[in-house]
């Protein structure tokens, strides 16, 4: 198993557009968020080929939550230490 470690794991939010207008309002239908950070994106790509990882780190508080329920929807499994944040 391949332990990683995610010392400043964020929350990625981008705006997909199906085209982008120059000198135009550009809108978006939906926005997606997504765990994140360099540890955390490695995490990911081990996941997806295959390789039994574990992701460790810091979090706390309501991104700390949300980072944890978007690795378990991922079925990826975390021992984060849980921050006063």
């Amino acid at each position: 198993m391949i332990l990683t470690l995610t010392l400043n794991p964020s929350v990625d939010i981008s705006y997909p557009l199906t085209a982008l207008k120059l000198d135009d309002v550009n809108r978006v239908q939906e926005v997606s968020k997504t765990a994140g950070g360099k540890g955390l994106n490695v995490t990911r790509v081990l996941a997806q080929v295959g390789e039994p990882v574990l992701a460790s780190g810091f979090i706390g508080g309501e991104l700390g939550q949300f980072i944890a329920k978007k690795l378990d929807h991922a079925d990826i499994k975390h021992a984060f230490y849980n921050i006063k944040g």
